[in-house]
């Protein structure tokens, strides 16, 4: 059985409330002394991403997190700065914090910078990992606006034709609203499988499929490694020269440009680990034409997406958010799964802090 073969929900887990997962999440961040305010916008993000079924990216991480910052390698309570600044554009520093806070209040930002001036950017440095990168697009949905997102991080993927390490997974987000259709909402990562997959199926036990990851030598890796180094690599998006591997390696030097360079906070092999900056975008479609007309014709548009003929007679033509939003429509009714270890890690660590269990 390989990765591809499992779901979540086929190991032992435990449906937990989504609002229940929210106060764990953020009582336990709080118990670390995050304030009050950026430990619920950390739990929203974690939280979301459990509820769209990014589990890689969801609550399972808040333990890993809170521990991070007991060990000092964040600064908690965190400032944001705000280093330079426009009509439309500003650069913030994180602070050495919670990257949630800062990607969250920039994006904030750049959406008030699009009411006013039609577009708005913000771009993060001395930052850290975002979690789920679709999260701050979607905050621009509910202002009629199309969001962008991605985030840098330190080596794991190799370039075209390199054989070593030397750009992050790099991941691109990017949102628009529609009408009757659901939103569409795209999250990839610039490499050919997101470093999350991989470390699941580390610890699931699991092969992963050949073109994920090479050796140093470029063979095909199906054991996943743990930890990183120069002895093996993932793959950039396309992972050929033949199948297109120069335009996920070209996609993630525009993510290292946009978050690193632009900010200053620097480009894959001048990170550490746990070192990501990032890059925020809010277009306001109003300033371009009739919202119900954009999202008439986004309607539209999927529509014919779905309606396209599928190769395969067990599947359907599917839109960028759609498995996202069927997972979520089942959780947000019958419960997010957490595994049972990380549910006893919440459990437990909560407990060792002192803080209510809510789970």
């Amino acid at each position: 059985m390989t990765l591809q073969d499992l779901k979540l929900n086929e190991f032992n887990s435990t449906r937990i409330l989504h609002d229940d997962l929210l106060k764990q999440v953020s009582a336990i961040l709080r118990g670390v002394n995050v304030p009050e305010e950026h430990a619920d916008i950390t739990s929203k993000i974690l939280v979301s991403a459990s509820l769209r079924g990014v589990d890689t990216h969801g609550v399972g991480n808040a333990v890993r997190y809170s521990i991070a910052i007991e060990k000092g390698e964040y600064t908690i309570p965190q400032s944001i700065e705000i280093i330079s600044e426009t009509d439309t554009t500003s650069l913030l520093s994180c602070g050495n914090g919670l990257g949630f806070v800062a990607a969250y209040k920039g994006m904030e930002m750049s959406i008030s910078k699009a009411k006013d001036f039609g577009v708005g950017m913000a771009t993060i440095k001395d930052g850290h990992h975002i979690g789920m990168v679709a999260y701050y697009p979607m905050m621009a949905l509910t202002h009629d606006m199309i969001g962008l997102a991605m985030t840098n991080a330190s080596p794991s993927v190799r370039p075209a034709l390199g054989a070593r390490p030397r750009i992050g997974t790099n991941p691109i987000a990017f949102a628009a609203p529609a009408g009757e259709q659901r939103d569409f909402i795209l999250d990839m990562a610039t490499s050919t499988v997101a470093s999350g997959k991989i470390g699941l199926a580390k610890r699931l036990g699991v092969k992963i499929p050949e073109g994920w990851a090479v050796t140093a030598e470029g063979e095909p890796l199906t054991e996943p490694l743990g930890d990183r180094g120069e002895h093996w690599a993932m793959n950039p998006l396309g992972n050929t020269r033949e199948q297109g591997s120069h335009k996920g390696y070209g996609l993630g030097l525009v993510v290292d440009i946009l978050c690193g360079v632009l900010s200053g906070g620097g480009y894959g092999t001048q990170l550490s680990a746990g070192e990501n900056m990032s890059f925020m975008m809010a277009i306001d479609i109003a300033k371009f034409r009739n919202v119900d007309d954009f999202k008439s014709m986004m309607d539209d548009m999927i529509s014919e997406m779905h309606a396209t003929p599928s190769i395969s007679s067990e599947e359907r033509v599917l839109v960028a958010g759609d498995p996202e939003a069927d997972i979520q429509e089942d959780r947000l009714k019958n419960g997010v799964p957490v595994e049972n270890n990380q549910y006893d890690e919440l459990r437990d660590r909560a407990s060792n802090l002192g803080v209510e269990i809510f789970i």
